[in-house]
This record gives C-alpha cells, sequence and structure tokens, in this order.
C-alpha cells in the first residue's frame, strides 16, 4: 500500500495494488514518488480555508448545533416549502384551466392540449445545463429568487394568451426557469444539513406538491365557481393571474431569505461558522463557488451511478408526466363533473402527503429504509395503474367507485422518485459533477413527462387503459433498475471498507481527510474515504 506524499498546497492521490485510492495533501517539498496522481490545484487560502472548517467543527457543543439547525429550520424550510408547492400549483394550472374553458377559449384541437404539457418539459430540459451553469456561477439564493420571480410572470403571462402559439411559447418559458428548482433546493439543502437529514428535510418541501394541489384546488374551485355563477374574466384566466401573483411575491420573500451560510444575513458571523462546520462531515461540499471542472464532467459518464440514476429519473417520470397532464380527465371518466374532478383529486393528494413524510421520516431513523420503501411504492403503483385501466370494464356504477377508491393510491408511483432525488446531493461530491449530475437526471425528468404526457392517448378515452398499462410495465422494468443501483453502492462501499482495513490507516486520518475532501471540492470516486448512504 503507498501513500501519499505531503507536498504544500496541491491535493493527491496514492493508488494502491488493488486500484484503490488514499487521499492526503503536501504540506512539503518532496519529490513524489510512483504511482500518486495530481487531482486538481488547490491554493493556499483554500487550503487553510478547509483545515480551518475542519477544525471549527470541534468548537461548538450539540447544544449549540441543536440550536442553530433550529433556525435554520424556521427560517428556510417555510420557504423552501412555499416555493416547491408553488412550482406544483403553477405547472398543473394547465390541468385546473382544462375544466374551464382553455381549450375552447385558446381553440385547441386534437393533441394541442398535450403538445403544451411536451413544451413545458422540453423549456425545461434545454435549460438544464445552462442554468446549472448559472446556479454554480452566481450566488445561489439570488441566482433561484430571480428565476422564481421570473416564472411567475411567466404563469401570469399564461392568464393573457389567446391561441395555441401563445400559449406553446409561454409554456417554454416557464419550464426554463422553474428548471432551476429541483437541482438548485437540493444544492442548497447539502450546504445546510448532514446527509443523514437531508432526506426528511426535503421530503418536507416535497409533501408540498400535494398540500398546495389541494390548497390551490380549492382556491382554483372557488373562483371558477363564483366566475361561471358572476361571468367576466374567464376562471381559466383568473387563476393563472392569481398562481402567478402569489408566486412573484414569494420570489421576492426569497431574494431576502436564500442563500448558503455565508450568504445570508439571518445569522451571526459565529452561527455562519458554525453552520458550515456542522456539514464538514458530509464530504460532499455545498453551494460555495468553485471553478467549473471539466474532468468531473468526465467522471459523471464514467459513474456507474449516473447511468442507473438516470434511467430511474427517466422511468419514474413517464407515471407523472401522464398524471400531472391527465388526473383531472380521468376523474371526470369516474362520472364527476369539472368541479367535482377537482374536488376529488383531494384524498389522492393526502395519502401522498402523509406517505412522503411517512418515508422520509423512516429514511431519516434508518437509512437503509430507501430501497425498500422504494420497491413498496413501486409494486402498490403498478397494481393501481393496472386495476384503474381494467376496473373500466366493469359496469359503470360497481366499476367507478372501486376506480376511485384504488386511484386515491396512485400518487404513491411519486414516492420513489421522491426518495431519489435526495441522493443528488447525499451520494455525490464535488460542486461541479454535482451540478452536471443534476441537470443530466433532471433531462431525464424531462423526457421522462414528455413521453408520458403523450401515453395518454385521445382516442383510448375515457378508459386510458393502453396507457395505464404502459406505465405499469415501464414501473416493473424500473424496479429491476433500483435492485442494481441498490446493489452497486453496497458493493462500492464494501470493497472500500475492505481497502481501508487493509491500509492500516487509522479512523482519526481517516475522517480528516475524508473531510478535507468535501470541503477542497473532490468528487466521490476519488476521495476513498466517501461512502455511499443506501
Amino acid at each position: 500500500m503507498s501513500y501519499p506524499v505531503e507536498e504544500k498546497g496541491v491535493i493527491v492521490q496514492a493508488e494502491s495494488r488493488d486500484g484503490e485510492q488514499i487521499l492526503g495533501r503536501r504540506h512539503s517539498q518532496i519529490e513524489k514518488g510512483p504511482g500518486h496522481i495530481d487531482v486538481h490545484e488547490v491554493d493556499e487560502k483554500e487550503l487553510d480555508e478547509a483545515e480551518d472548517a475542519i477544525i471549527a467543527e470541534q468548537e461548538f457543543t450539540p447544544a449549540e448545533y441543536s440550536r442553530v439547525r433550529w433556525k435554520i429550520d424556521l427560517i428556510l424550510m417555510p420557504v423552501l416549502m412555499i416555493i416547491y408547492g408553488l412550482q406544483f400549483a403553477d405547472k398543473t394550472s394547465l390541468a385546473a384551466g382544462v375544466v374551464f374553458g382553455l381549450r375552447e377559449d385558446t381553440k385547441l384541437v386534437g393533441n394541442h392540449y398535450a403538445d403544451l404539457t411536451t413544451y413545458f418539459y422540453i423549456g425545461y430540459l434545454v435549460a438544464q445545463v445552462p442554468m446549472g451553469w448559472v446556479l454554480q456561477r452566481f450566488p445561489l439564493g439570488r441566482a433561484l429568487s430571480v428565476c422564481v420571480i421570473i416564472w411567475g410572470g411567466m404563469v401570469m403571462l399564461l392568464g393573457a394568451c389567446n391561441n395555441y402559439w401563445q400559449l406553446s411559447i409561454v409554456r417554454v418559458l416557464l419550464g426554463w426557469f422553474e428548471s432551476v428548482v429541483t437541482p438548485g433546493f437540493a444544492v442548497l439543502t447539502a450546504s445546510w444539513y448532514l446527509r443523514r437529514e437531508q432526506t426528511l428535510r426535503q421530503s418536507m418541501y416535497y409533501t408540498m406538491n400535494t398540500l398546495f394541489g389541494m390548497i390551490f384546488g380549492i382556491g382554483n374551485y372557488k373562483i371558477a365557481e363564483q366566475q361561471l355563477k358572476n361571468g367576466g374574466l374567464a376562471p381559466w384566466r383568473l387563476i393563472n393571474l392569481f398562481l402567478g401573483g402569489v408566486t412573484v411575491g414569494m420570489g421576492i420573500v426569497c431574494l431576502v431569505i436564500l442563500g448558503t451560510p455565508k450568504e445570508v444575513w439571518w445569522l451571526s458571523k459565529r452561527e455562519k461558522r458554525m453552520a458550515h462546520a456542522r456539514i464538514v462531515s458530509n464530504a460532499t461540499g455545498g453551494g460555495e463557488h468553485h471553478p467549473w471542472r471539466w474532468s468531473q464532467v468526465i467522471e459523471c459518464f464514467k459513474d456507474p451511478q449516473f447511468y442507473m440514476a438516470f434511467l430511474a429519473n427517466l422511468l419514474c417520470t413517464i407515471p407523472n408526466g401522464a398524471i400531472t397532464t391527465f388526473n383531472t380527465l380521468l376523474m371526470k371518466s369516474f362520472g364527476y363533473s369539472n368541479l367535482e374532478a377537482i374536488i376529488w383529486l383531494f384524498p389522492g393528494y393526502a395519502v401522498q402527503s402523509g406517505v412522503v413524510l411517512l418515508a422520509g421520516t423512516a429514511v431519516y431513523f434508518k437509512p437503509s429504509l430507501r430501497f425498500p420503501i422504494v420497491f413498496i411504492c413501486q409494486l402498490i403503483s403498478m397494481f393501481v395503474f393496472l386495476f384503474v385501466g381494467l376496473a373500466g370494464k366493469v359496469p359503470d356504477k360497481v366499476g367507478n367507485n372501486a376506480r376511485f377508491v384504488v386511484f386515491c393510491f396512485v400518487s404513491l408511483f411519486a414516492i420513489p422518485m421522491f426518495m431519489m432525488w435526495p441522493l443528488m446531493s447525499i451520494n455525490v461530491a464535488g460542486r461541479t459533477k454535482k451540478t452536471f449530475n443534476a441537470a443530466m437526471l433532471l433531462v431525464a425528468y424531462c423526457v421522462g413527462n414528455i413521453i408520458g404526457s403523450q401515453v395518454m392517448r385521445p382516442k383510448d378515452a375515457p378508459l386510458y387503459l393502453t396507457g395505464l398499462t404502459a406505465i405499469a410495465i415501464v414501473m416493473a422494468v424500473n424496479v429491476v433498475n433500483f435492485a442494481a443501483w441498490w446493489y452497486y453502492y453496497w458493493s462500492t462501499n464494501r470493497k472500500r471498507e475492505r481497502a481501508f482495513i487493509a491500509s492500516g490507516i487509522t479512523m482519526e486520518r481517516r475522517e480528516h481527510e475524508n473531510r478535507l475532501a468535501g470541503e477542497t471540492d473532490l468528487t466521490d470516486r476519488e476521495n476513498p474515504h466517501f461512502r455511499y448512504l443506501c
């Protein structure tokens, strides 16, 4: 086993006989021996800051860390939760509008309605890499806040559209600026929370999808009900103006609140140091500024977890694209009116909210439950999709009642997606790698949603049996992919642990080098002391 030489200012790796690598830091001018590899240059200031952050971890008591975490939770989390809920409400405003005259007022025909969902995800897809660069190039909180304000403006513009092409352009722009939310929030969460804390926090704002679906569903219902009674501006236009206005207002709040620990005003100097010190053990870095490293982009394409995560995002979001676009139309197929179709989505929203929080809490206390929860939810969702399609063949009253009850559990299809997204920040280290990895996974998210929006064909209405069956098959394939992903993490951790034991280095040195790797922007594959949470 060879060890790294020490020479000031450069992070290096040394290879052992079995190909594993041990991380070190050069402190003096010593000639490199064979097998030593320079990962990247680190200037003296950055290295000193990294060492200082590691030392700072021991300066504070558990009680102090607990107090600052509560402060972060109370100030940061409500803003993240509201914004995430708004992006779902804004995204699905099209589904609400279609039952209140949007299709007729804008003269949509044929597949135009489904195409508008496709255009949203095209904008979302194309924006991933450039907007990822923006989030790394500019202060994270400011960049996210400006995008929230602009996308709120796009939602308001939807209410002014009069034809298919106007709707198409605005939907593309809406997708472009909403594209920053999931990857930006993942990096922001990694900047504030320990790895074991991140899934629960992310679950808290993922839950807002369904909670805001209920809140704004009631609001949309009341707006539409009053407009249908009293006349005036079309209900779908008023819904978009209302949702967009709320989003712009929250974007302004984001400008005041959001940021990494070093950027925000609402922590004292000591609290900022404490907030950063408590996440040093993550060894993944946070939302700090680092140069764009193309070597980390190349590493993404060499990393097996990247491909399994990409496929999982693709396959998880095919059902999402279908249900997000067609949920109200499926509810109408159960015999409900336009207004009832919105209200009777609420039981399904409540089920998803409860299960997301339950799953996030379970993973917080026992991280090894992540993949078993994913498998269970996938299998239940497969049954739901098949049942809702096939039960339509039963006489109307019996079939529709049974379909509705089972359909209340359809939202479990999203749980695997919500359980996997935190891995973008938990199991990926290196600022550029995290940014690029998240961008590419959300490209898969977009492609999956685009495919999903086209699975439910108008000619299959009202049962949509062909589309629902196709979705169930997709989910079965994803079960196999999740199993392979889980095995990869387990086997890699086991191999690295064996190499660590064989190396003879102390646990203290391992922990120090693991933290130093995270603070100096090394990736999870460059850092042999990194262990995947699974």
